[in-house]
């Protein structure tokens, strides 16, 4: 047993120094988070919280009397039930696709499409923020990988302009580039730019030998109609050929479907090794998931909907308009990536990214929690360095009270940490320079 007491030693040590880093993970204390307010989970419609996703899932469950608990097997085999085929059929017609393959898990799915889709010869080009689980399935790929930044048409451009020029092939249409995209990014919550780089990529690859992909696990349930996402609230359907939508947020259940034609889902049965090599999901998922959208698809979750488009304005509005706001963010205490958008898109995503001083996230985190509402402090290597941050994410019950708590606990810990600075400092902002420099709400 010397062995095993030698790598536990190694392992302490490795951990030791995650925990030094402040990088150390420990999962939310349940009891503890029950007992607070939600500003934290992506329960992001309240469907799991107000009770109306357990009242759907019974609903399933009377209505399928004989229904088994247990998945008897993989999916190639007695795994695929007739309920599992009956509900990708129907996430199919709802999100307007030809086909749906249902997964366990959104990350699942990722793996399933990046590690057997794309061909050798072929170009997956990705966004530089996009979800762990595509470069899981790119390393086990067979494709080549180029990254563009974030959100950046002109360097998406670049990128694709280079692969052509070194590579004939591609530009005379023999191998596919793919575009590995999220519809809403997690993390800072901004919206992927589709039309320009749809309109871009039809320039350069006048051939057509490109397909999209667009991972929208933050948009499914929340936009479009009947919550079908921001592909079908664009009227896209035609130009994304893949799309992942998640059931583990808005839809406030669990696992993933991927969206896209006969063909691909027909591959992914064949070679998708985490799918041949699972067991399929059981029916207590799959209800849920039915129940979930049963819900969303409905005159409740327009309702739903609604409030939560309403509760983040109300956010936005009560926080950039504090007294102190503007001087706070041009301190560099705080600062709203969203902040200059908010006002001007179609519609607000549920993510609000509050980006601290580095080493501060968890100073905000503790003052927010202690006064009983449930928020994330987020770390390198989740975010770069200097962009820790602590994450809200707003829910469609969620009241104005709370907010109205939320924004000023956000801006007493802000304000206090302004005093300090201003203290240490020589010399204080000058009034002018800090209005020519902050973006206002107005």
């Amino acid at each position: 047993m010397a062995h095993v007491y030698w790598t536990e030693g190694k392992l302490d040590k490795i951990l030791e120094i995650r925990r030094q880093k402040g990088r150390f993970i420990e999962p939310v204390n349940p009891r503890e988070s029950a007992k607070m307010v939600d500003f934290g989970s992506n329960d992001t419609l309240s469907l799991n919280s107000s009770g109306l996703l357990r009242k759907a899932f019974l609903d399933e469950v009377v209505k399928n009397p004989d229904f088994e608990v247990g998945s008897r097997s993989t999916r190639i085999f007695e795994g695929t039930t007739q309920y599992l085929l009956d509900l990708e059929e129907y996430l199919a017609g709802l999100h307007r696709a030809e086909s749906a393959l249902f997964f366990p898990s959104g990350y699942e799915a990722n793996v399933a499409i990046w590690s057997t889709i794309p061909q050798p010869g072929d170009f997956v080009v990705y966004d530089e923020y996009v979800h762990a689980s595509i470069h899981d399935g790119m390393r086990q790929g067979r494709a080549s990988k180029r990254m563009f930044s974030h959100n950046d048409c002109e360097c998406l451009r670049e990128c694709l302009l280079d692969i052509c020029k070194s590579n004939p092939a591609v530009a005379e249409g023999q191998h596919t580039v793919f575009i590995a995209l999220e519809s809403i990014y997690s993390m800072d919550a901004d919206i992927v730019p589709i039309h320009e780089m749809l309109n871009l990529t039809k320039e350069i690859l006048p051939r057509g030998n490109v397909i999209f992909s667009i991972d929208e696990a933050h948009s499914n349930g929340l936009i479009g109609e009947n919550g079908s996402g921001l592909v079908c609230h664009y009227g896209l359907e035609s130009e994304i050929s893949i799309r992942l939508h998640t059931c583990g947020k808005g839809l406030g259940s669990t696992g993933a479907a991927v969206l896209t034609n006969e063909t691909m889902r027909s591959y992914l049965i064949n070679y998708a090794r985490g799918l041949i090599f699972s067991t399929a999901p059981a029916f207590p998922c799959l209800a849920a998931v039915k129940g979930g959208y049963n819900i969303v698809a409905s005159k409740e979750g327009d309702e739903r909907r609604l409030r939560l488009q309403n509760n983040l304005s109300n956010f936005y509005e009560k926080l950039t308009r504090h007294p102190t706001w503007a001087k706070c963010a041009f301190s560099g205490i705080l600062s709203l990536p969203t902040e200059k958008v908010w006002r001007t898109g179609d519609f607000l995503t549920p993510i609000i990214p509050l980006v601290t001083e580095p080493g501060q996230a968890s100073s905000l985190a503790r003052k927010m929690q202690s006064a009983g509402y449930q928020v994330n402090p987020v770390f390198y290597p989740i975010v770069p360095r200097d962009k820790e941050r602590v994450r809200l994410v707003m829910h469609a019950d969620n009241t104005s009270a709370q907010i109205d708590e939320v924004v000023h606990l956000i801006m007493t810990w802000a304000t206090s940490r302004l005093a300090n600075q201003l203290q240490r400092s020589d010399r204080p902002v000058p009034e002018g320079d800090m209005y020519q420099n902050v973006a206002f709400s107005d």
